[in-house]
């Protein structure tokens, strides 16, 4: 739903920095990576698991690998398929752990920098991890190091290997709360066209959402909770499809909107709660809205990615 003529061109520019550590380094990402979700095309490509963006960390994903029962890093390829992430693993002489991913086109230069970036002169052992078809580039990498002794590389002859209970950890900051509470109020005004937005009411909010802060400050404007959004479509299913859940509600008291972002038939992740502002109406009476933005299949997606369903249960009275 377009936003037109709510948020000048030089609003809109500060807060494309949300975005990116929304979709890039929150929960978002691991979603988009599962579901095989492109994004525009002008948009750079970015694989959130070798780095982060816009002040988020990068996602960290460890597997059990049920062959050797070893904790390893992995990366998402897409649907319920992993692989070992293109790393290296470096012990220093303190028995300290450094990670560096290998992201794509990396350099020795590069590479060497950001060993020295660590801050350990020497280290016990340096661990790399790479596909069959990465091995000479990798290796181009491994001697930007000064080795006392190396090892050869250990080939998997071995099939498809079966990784498992997996853990993830993303690292976001208030930037990825205030995204949350800019779709929100998006939202709200594409539901609610009596406001315009740049109500005294929302005066708070608006400064929440475009100025740079800590994170606790952002727990006046959202909260977050772990119980679904139990509105049902229209057409009788719940949840049949991965999408997004957006509800705005108004009382007497005060505007809030809901916001769930890829709940679906395998997951129902934190639905959080954005207080908008104080109800400026001197009319009590309530209003309700909620929709389910539903993605196609992969297979099924063209001109557009998916659909909008109106949910059950949007009333108004008064």
């Amino acid at each position: 739903m377009p936003l037109l003529d709510r948020v000048c061109s030089t609003c809109n520019g500060k807060v494309g920095l949300l975005d990116e550590q929304l979709c890039r380094s929150g929960i978002e990402a691991f979603f988009r990576t599962y579901l095989e979700i492109d994004g525009r095309k002008q948009h750079d490509k970015v694989n959130p698991f070798y780095r982060g963006s816009a002040g988020g960390q990068r996602l960290e994903m460890v597997g059990v690998n049920q062959g050797t029962g070893q904790d390893v890093l992995l990366e998402l390829v897409g649907g319920n398929e992993a692989r070992e992430l293109r790393c290296a693993t470096l012990v220093g002489e303190d028995d300290s752990v450094h990670v560096i991913t290998i992201t794509d086109g990396m350099t020795p230069e590069q590479f060497k920098k950001r060993v020295m970036d660590i801050g350990v002169k020497r280290f016990k052992t340096a661990d790399f991890s790479a596909g069959p078809e990465e091995m000479a580039w990798v290796e181009s990498l491994m001697n930007a190091l000064t080795y006392e002794r190396r090892t050869d590389w250990k080939h998997s002859t071995v099939g498809p290997i079966v990784y498992g209970p997996a853990r993830i950890k993303f690292t976001v900051t208030s930037r990825y709360f205030r995204c949350i509470a800019k779709i929100g109020f998006h939202y709200f005004l594409t539901k609610m066209p009596n406001f315009r937005g740049d109500e005294f009411c929302f005066t708070n909010l608006r400064e929440f959402i475009t100025n740079e802060g800590d994170i606790d400050k952002c727990k006046p404007f959202v909260n977050y909770n772990q119980q679904p959004l139990a509105w049902q479509l229209r057409n009788g299913q719940r949840l049949s499809k991965w999408g997004h859940i957006l509800c705005v509600e108004t009382d007497y008291i005060q505007l809030r909107a809901k916001v769930q972002l890829f709940a679906g038939p395998e997951a129902q992740p934190h639905v959080y709660t954005v207080l908008l502002g104080r109800n400026p109406s001197l009319i009590d009476y309530s209003e309700a809205y909620g929709d389910f933005f539903a993605y196609f299949p992969k297979t099924e997606r063209g001109e557009f990615d998916g659909e909008v369903s109106e949910l059950i249960g949007t009333r108004r009275s008064i």
